[in-house]
């Protein structure tokens, strides 16, 4: 086996190309979550090109149906516990406008998150893997999974975990990377919690309608909303400590026909995100409190649903100073950047709730643009430079090595 923890030698030219044309190719055919039909075969075509005899449609999702999801595992049958490398392949239902010669062909969808560059780093590093296996054995398994519907709880993670991910082969620990927008050649890794659980909820405000000329008639439903809106803000800023980070954002106010009729009903819908587990657990009560309190006193009432959604993804310490010192094998320490937790949500935690692991963020902003005008992810002008993908394959190499070193 090669010194623990030696820099990975770079992807071959021949295979960089086939990277960037499967990262072209995944690009221009986005698909939705749970509907990963034609990227699942693509990816699965590709494996088997290199080699590997990949499983197809692994897992059930919420509905009972077969998940798009796809995993391949190189070594299967050898002693000692796998190491697991995921990548997600849904897309979001955005229409393009970055302009990319290689742009979405479906119209109404795009990645917009980056889950193509991380398809096809972890294509790439299927190969290289492979044939540095040929060349010089591992001790264990090295298991690429392939997960459908990451960006819709209860996402895709979860079923793949109870078809037996984790389990044939038994995992060891986990890793997976998720694009930002900092600069190409760098990488950030986070201790402890990396992302925040994100829950979703409704609230219903009820009111009584009519003319909208006689408001003192009616109950207005729009007014007790609009100061519900209001008034859940102070959640966050009065009755969370300040040293605790949480979020209550409002995404969908929908009410009313015409502009001389005030309607009946009025439903908000929003999102919740929170880092600590106490905090969470008061959200649905305190969201109910407020809305319940304002709209009453506009003699309107309000019901709240709340639905929890994906948990906290915790990195685990060993395995994300394993991941950090990977990185700097592959960029140096000099462009191992300050990190801290995001609010975003993300479900590779279910994976992280079972066996160690790191979820670590690979910069995927091209130096030429502004950090300030580099369109972030579920934006339709979001453009992932390319450039970054060989970065992502050198550092699943380098993890590989420096956890079989963890095992000489």
């Amino acid at each position: 086996m090669a010194e623990r923890g030696a820099p990975p030698p770079p992807p071959d030219a021949a295979l960089l190309d086939r990277v960037n044309d499967w990262f072209a190719w995944l690009h221009r055919h986005p698909e939705p979550s749970f509907g990963e039909r034609e990227t699942a075969a693509f990816v699965a075509r590709t494996l088997r090109s290199l080699g590997y005899e990949p499983s197809q449609s692994v897992g059930v999702g919420p509905a009972g149906d077969p998940l798009h999801g796809v995993v391949a595992v190189l070594g299967a049958g050898r002693s000692g516990p796998a190491l697991a490398f995921r990548a997600d392949l849904d897309a979001l239902p955005l229409t393009e406008v970055s302009g990319l010669p290689y742009s979405s062909e479906r119209a109404g969808m795009m990645h917009a998150c980056g889950h193509d560059a991380h398809a096809a780093m972890l294509l790439g590093a299927a190969a290289a893997l492979k044939a540095q296996d040929e060349r010089d054995p591992f001790p264990a398994p090295v298991v690429f999974i392939f997960q459908p519907a990451e960006e819709v709880p209860p996402g895709g993670a979860q079923g793949m975990i109870e078809a037996g991910v984790l389990e044939h082969p038994p995992v060891g620990a986990i890793f997976g990377l998720h694009q930002g927008t900092r600069d190409v050649g760098t990488f950030s890794v986070v201790d402890g919690p990396r992302n925040a659980a994100s829950d979703t909820f409704r609230v219903t405000v009820t009111g009584k309608g009519g003319h909208a000329a006689f408001p003192h008639r009616t109950v207005d439903p729009i007014l007790a909303a609009c100061h519900v809106v209001v008034a859940l803000q102070g959640i966050v800023s009065r009755q969370i400590s300040p040293r605790q980070s949480a979020v209550i954002t409002i995404g969908v106010i929908e009410g009313g026909t015409k502009e001389n009729v005030i309607p009946e009903v009025v439903t908000l819908r929003g999102t919740v995100r929170t880092l600590d587990v106490d905090v969470r657990e008061q959200m649905p009560g305190r969201i109910q409190a407020v809305a319940g309190g304002v709209a009453t006193a506009y003699g309107a009432s309000a019901e709240v649903e709340y639905r929890r959604g994906y948990d906290v993804l915790v990195n685990e310490p060993a395995m994300t100073a394993l991941a950090r010192a990977a990185a700097a094998d592959v960029v140096g320490k000099e462009r191992l950047l300050p990190a801290e937790p995001g609010m975003a949500g993300e479900d590779f935690g279910r994976y992280l709730q079972r066996v160690p692991g790191c979820f670590a963020t690979i910069g995927g902003g091209s130096p030429s643009v502004p950090p300030a005008e580099r369109a972030g992810a579920h934006s339709p002008r979001f453009a992932l430079d390319p450039g970054c993908l060989p970065y992502g394959v050198a550092w699943y190499q380098a993890v590989a090595r420096r956890y079989f070193g963890r095992s000489e």
